[in-house]
């Protein structure tokens, strides 16, 4: 070996790992050479950086939205198209007979849109299909999951990528307009185009990972437990009737409107949901009536959705007059309770006359600090301790006297029952009396529900992982009261018991008045006929349990009561202890806001000052039996 041979020779040959290194050291000093090549200042730096990421979450939010995906699934041709803003969100299906939404899939304001695009002769070989096609739906679908999802991915990395060189490109344009220079640093061609390259791929990798990121930390798994349905589906679907009438006015329409309830089923019934207990029966909750004729309507949702029980969280009447409920009025409850027995609990519109006069209907059931066993389940209700009109802090509509007083009534029922017993349902006309309630019972109560605040609560407020009891919140039944301006929907809820008691759905409507004619309702369709569906997960209660129709409504007894009721240790499986109890007087539930007043704001608006006996007088106020609207 020659001399020159030894001097030449690297004494120690890099290994493998050594040369990785060296490569990706250099890699990441070429990279940075060409990304800082350019002698400019930090703050156009940043310029060209954000407007390259701008532009291109720009061009990608548009790539998706212009670029469908189409196919045929089970015969039938859907366009699945994106978009990207807050208000469409999720995955929903589009027809011209109304929309089904699934809103909580993730945070990102990303949204599929399905739209299915059937004939009528295809429509009626589906609908004959029944169950079978509804399995064909969904597995073929589940199918193209995964190129559906290419699809879109696809269209975005190349709006990403054209975005990014396009919000360079104007960088440069706006630099050499204002400046007179050209912003682009000396060089070859090559260096140009690596200098460019590296600022669009840096943008549109950061954007791909930001917006993969926030999906993948946001994606909800139990998306299909939540949804809601629009238009004519929600109508046809809480109420099934309608759609043999329409078979007998249009066979064709009323064809198409079963291949896209086919469609509904395909996609809201996963094979997860046959998991689900068997239903025993469905309970109504309404609210805040305020002498609306209503009754009138509910028997067509109890009878399609078979409804065993009703329940209602008070403000039967608008002043609390008992001279409000009219013999017609009254008649029209006693049609519901022949056959569907109701619990009522007086509230803050309600006076002792009201519940009184409830109270002597057959088949209603008035709670105040009374316990009763209905169906399998024990409920507990407490009347509300205000009176629209009464002097004092009694008829105050302050929001602090308000707190006060219901946190107060709710201290009270607290210390006049046994702590040990169970309650499936605790009732309280005011959200601030039921959430101190069960604050401080802890896991005594599996659910609550009240009113008053004339909303229902958000579905997603309904079962939370930092809560251990259901909160249910009903809307207005009686459209705001038969004082209140028209537009307001008619919202209750329907939850589904199993044959366990497990509490497994509810169903959420918020329907157009239905004193509109027809034709004049097809225009709402969308805006204020829907209903939201809600799973519930599971709750702590006992495998041995069981809950049917046939075992009826008991006895109320006092909540002081021990005899006869089911306790913590009976029927639920979390272990009563001196620490999940809390002390009544030290609890502080969230205050009401002024926004929970606005129900008694409106009513004290159309009803003015008037003493009670004024404002059911018929030259101030129609009756029930003129009205024409409910």
């Amino acid at each position: 070996m020659s001399e020159s041979d030894l001097l030449t020779k690297d004494p120690a040959t890099p290994g493998p790992l050594q040369r990785l290194r060296s490569y990706a050291s250099t890699t990441r000093r070429w990279l940075v050479r060409q990304m800082f090549r350019r002698r400019e200042h930090p703050w156009r730096a940043a310029a060209r950086f954000f407007a390259s990421l701008l532009a291109a979450l720009a061009l990608a939010a548009i790539a998706v939205s212009v670029y469908p995906y189409r196919s045929t699934i089970a015969n039938v041709d859907i366009v699945v198209s994106g978009s990207v803003t807050p208000a469409h969100r999720g995955i929903t299906v589009d027809s011209s007979l109304g929309s089904l939404q699934f809103r909580d899939v993730t945070a990102v304001p990303i949204g599929l849109h399905v739209a299915p695009r059937i004939d009528l002769d295809a429509v009626r070989e589906v609908t004959n299909g029944g169950a079978n096609f509804t399995t064909q739906f969904r597995t073929e679908l589940e199918h193209q999951v995964p190129a559906m999802i290419l699809h879109f991915v696809g269209a975005a990395i190349l709006g990403l990528v054209v975005g990014a060189l396009i919000g360079d490109l104007i960088v440069d344009g706006a630099v050499s307009v204002l400046a007179n220079t050209d912003p682009v640093r000396a060089g070859s061609r090559r260096h140009r185009l690596a200098a460019t390259g590296s600022q669009v791929a840096t943008s549109t990798v950061v954007a791909l990972l930001a917006l993969s990121a926030t999906i993948g930390l946001t994606y909800r798994s139990d998306w299909w437990q939540r949804y809601a349905v629009t238009g004519l589906l929600a109508d046809i679907a809480a109420t099934p009737d309608k759609l043999a009438a329409l078979d007998a006015r249009d066979a064709g329409a009323a064809d198409k409107v079963r291949a896209v309830l086919r469609l509904q089923d395909a996609l809201t019934q996963p094979a997860t949901s046959q998991n689900t207990p068997s239903t025993a029966y469905n309970v109504m909750f309404i609210s805040d009536v305020h002498r609306r004729d209503i009754y009138n309507y509910l028997p067509e949702y109890i009878d399609s959705n078979d409804v065993k029980l009703v329940v209602n969280t008070g403000d039967e009447t608008l002043v609390g007059n008992a001279a409000e409920l009219t013999d017609t009025y009254v008649a029209s409850i006693r049609k519901i309770t022949e056959t569907t027995p109701m619990i009522w609990i007086k509230g803050n519109h309600d006076s002792a006359g009201v519940a009184a006069r409830m109270a002597s209907i057959p088949g209603v059931t008035v709670l105040d600090q009374e316990v009763v066993k209905a169906m399998g389940l024990q409920i507990y209700g407490v009347g509300d301790p205000r009176t629209y009109g009464a002097g004092g802090d009694a008829g105050s509509d302050n929001v602090d006297t308000v707190t006060k007083i219901e946190t107060a009534a709710a201290t009270t029922a607290v210390q006049n029952l046994n702590r040990d017993t169970y309650f499936d349902l605790l009732l309280a006309h005011e959200p601030v009396m039921a959430d101190a309630m069960a604050t401080t019972l802890g896991p005594s109560i599996r659910a609550t529900g009240s009113g008053h605040v004339h909303h229902q609560n958000d579905t997603a407020d309904l079962q939370r992982s930092d809560r251990d009891y259901i909160r249910l919140v009903e809307g207005t039944t009686g459209l705001g009261g038969l004082l209140a301006d028209a537009g307001d929907p008619m919202e209750f809820s329907i939850l589904s018991v199993g044959t366990n008691c497990q509490y497994t759905r509810i169903i959420r409507y918020q329907l157009a008045d239905p004193a509109i004619p027809d034709l004049t309702r097809g225009e709402t369709y969308g805006n204020n006929s829907a209903f939201d569906v809600h799973y519930f997960q599971p709750q702590p209660i006992k495998d041995d349990r069981t809950c049917a129709a046939d075992e009826g409504i008991g006895t109320p007894v006092p909540a002081s009561a021990s005899a006869g009721l089911a306790t913590v240790q009976d029927w639920s499986t979390v272990k009563l202890t001196t620490d999940s109890l809390a002390t009544p007087d030290k609890v502080a539930p969230d205050p009401v806001s002024t926004a929970d007043e606005a129900g008694d704001a409106s009513i004290a608006a159309t009803a003015g000052d008037s003493t009670p006996s004024e404002a059911t007088d018929p030259s101030l106020s129609p009756s029930p039996s003129d009205s024409a609207t409910p």
